[in-house]
């Protein structure tokens, strides 16, 4: 016996959406309880905290930050920054950005710093402060199972509905938002351990103030905890601007970046 052969397409589309919401609701909690706990700690240096906090893209943000507070990146023609002091005593991401030849932007600042960045992201792992790759899959994918078994339900209904001549438009639309919601929730989900993010949120609630009045000192933990939207009102706002102008804007809530970065970085990343 067909399944729903005895509903309405207005009953199905309602029981459909109500499906929805309730995987949209599972594809979010699902990660917060099934997460790998990791190892309660802390990493202290900059470069670590970066990525844990913000990702890869966090992570050039901030050694460009701290490269412009202290002379070596200068402002240049048309907003772009620019190599002034090669020899400036700086750590292995930074040495790497002074190591650019053209105008600094985004693109080559995270070029520079990959391998390194592949460095600081094992040593994470090893400090139960980022997923290894193969949970990180195992938890994107766990967080994605809802939305699957729902549009392998609304293509069933869908292939029937055809065979029966009756209007399937709004039950595409919905398949298309399921993928869609499915599609974020991979490319999201979080590759930070539980440990791991309590340690952000730890670092953050201790350090509250850098995110409205940073002091040259701290301008670059600053950017690696919260973003580059701190530097706004600041002297050092052209890298907020080069991060407006060739990113996608990196808010003082550092929602544009998203978690740690263990590999692919999360962009937003939820639970």
């Amino acid at each position: 016996m067909q399944l729903f052969s005895s509903w309405t397409g207005s009953d199905f589309l309602l029981f459909y959406t109500m499906l929805l919401g309730m995987a949209t609701f599972a594809a979010w909690w699902l990660p917060l309880h099934l997460r790998e706990p990791g190892r309660r700690g802390e990493s202290d240096d900059l470069e670590s905290i970066a990525l844990l906090a913000g990702g890869r893209q966090r992570m050039a943000d901030s050694l460009i930050a701290d490269l412009y507070v202290r002379g070596a990146l200068v402002s240049a023609d048309k907003g772009k920054l620019h190599v002034a002091a090669r020899d400036l005593p700086a750590s292995p991401g930074a040495k790497a950005l002074l190591a650019i030849d053209a105008p600094v932007t985004l693109d080559e600042a995270r070029r520079a710093i990959h391998i390194h960045a592949d460095r600081v992201a094992a040593r994470l792992r090893r400090a139960g402060l980022l997923l290894r790759p193969e949970e990180h899959n195992r938890l994107r994918w766990l967080s994605v199972a809802p939305f699957g078994a729902l549009a392998a339900l609304g293509l069933y209904r869908l292939r029937a509905g055809s065979m029966l001549d009756e209007p399937v438009g709004f039950l595409i639309v919905l398949l298309i938002l399921t993928v869609v919601l499915a599609v974020i929730r991979f490319a999201t989900c979080d590759p930070r351990t539980a440990a791991g993010k309590a340690a952000v949120q730890q670092m953050r609630a201790r350090n509250g103030r850098f995110s409205r009045a940073p002091r040259p000192e701290e301008a670059a933990m600053a950017v690696a905890l919260f973003g580059t939207g701190v530097l706004v009102g600041t002297p050092w706002e052209p890298v907020h601007a080069m991060r407006q102008r060739d990113g996608d804007g990196g808010g003082a809530d550092g929602s544009s970046d998203g978690g740690g970065d263990g590999g692919g970085g999360c962009g937003g990343c939820g639970g």
